[in-house]
């Protein structure tokens, strides 16, 4: 594949934003928004995200879809599809998993009701935080440092005293959209926290940008919590990453 050069991603937007699902991804790499990759097959565009996240616009001939199973075995790449016969045809070569997920919209124009439990507080990700931050859903991740988050990013951090409890920060935006991501720290759990989080990071993206939210299906929490926050289901998809 060919790697498309960075001056010339914004010509890709309107392919970014035909994707069915998960559309902000390749949209903020596209937008120049966020850090990312783009590359050409011979039948398709790839869009790499920082966090590995990867999406593909048009259908993979034989040679690009060779190539997606090596960025995924060999390159880190996450594969977000919703193309069966693409799945079919990674699982086959073998060294994959494939993960069913759940993507939602937020249809809303009012903010959800939040209220903290005694003992905490709400700090916005400054850039101390941004380092700090350490689990499996961390603003870092997603974004190449705090310059890049401060200027279109937006995060909340639920404080226990001195101690990062419950955070919620748009891992990827684009124009109109933004994607939440959030995490508890385990000591912490089954409190609301993840709601309180998000619903005060939704009340920073409205109503500039529509909220969206997506999600493992096995995970049912964070499921649980983007219905309780008004998220309703949009169009599945599968995550193929390489196998354990």
């Amino acid at each position: 594949m060919k790697e498309i050069p960075a001056e010339e991603y914004r010509s890709y937007i309107a392919e970014a934003q035909s994707i069915a699902f998960c559309a902000v991804f390749p949209t903020a790499v596209a937008e120049g928004i966020q850090s990312g990759r783009i590359h050409k097959g011979g039948s398709c565009t790839v869009f790499r995200c920082r966090n590995g996240f990867t999406f593909v616009s048009g259908v993979p001939d034989s040679e690009d879809t060779a190539e997606l199973h090596r960025l995924i075995t060999n390159d880190g790449a996450k594969l977000l599809t919703d193309d069966d016969s693409l799945c079919k045809a990674l699982s086959t070569m073998g060294g994959v998993t494939l993960f069913p997920r759940n993507n939602y919209s937020f249809p809303h124009e009012t903010v959800p009701a939040m209220n903290l439990p005694d003992g905490y507080t709400l700090r916005s990700i400054d850039a101390e935080l941004f380092d700090r931050l350490t689990g499996s859903v961390v603003p870092s991740m997603f974004w190449a440092d705090y310059e890049q988050f401060s200027v279109n990013g937006k995060g909340i951090c639920i404080m226990h005293g001195a101690e990062p409890a419950s955070w919620a920060f748009t891992s990827a935006v684009s124009t109109t959209e933004a994607d939440i991501g959030i995490e508890t720290a385990e000591a912490h759990r089954h409190r609301g926290l993840a709601y309180a989080a998000a619903a005060a990071v939704i009340r920073e993206v409205l109503p500039q940008r529509r909220p969206v939210w997506g999600c493992h299906q096995s995970n049912k929490g964070s499921a649980h919590t983007a219905e309780k926050l008004g998220f309703v289901r949009a169009l599945p998809c599968t995550l193929i990453r390489k196998a354990d």
